[in-house]
């Protein structure tokens, strides 16, 4: 395999390493705030770690369907629904 090839998937490798590790931070900062806030609205959650309302919502789903978390009050939007940690 030629030399740039190998470094070009190399730092694909790195690259995608790091946003899934970006990833897990997030969702132990939004796991560790919803533990700190119960009932905390996703808007609430976005706006108090300075991410936004859709990436927070991708968070809260996985960690809901993951069982860290459930759903406590299902609102008209999504921003709306609020989350506690699972017991």
């Amino acid at each position: 395999m030629p030399t740039g090839l190998c470094v070009c998937v190399c730092a694909a490798g790195l690259f995608g390493e790091d946003l899934l590790q970006r990833e897990y931070r997030r969702d132990r900062a939004v796991l560790a705030f919803v533990a700190a806030h119960p009932g905390a609205s996703t808007r609430f959650v976005a706006t108090s770690i300075g991410v936004s309302e859709r990436v927070v919502a991708r968070n809260l789903g996985r960690l809901t369907e993951d069982g860290l978390l459930v759903l406590v009050a299902e609102g008209m939007a999504p921003a709306e629904c609020s989350y506690r940690l699972a017991t």
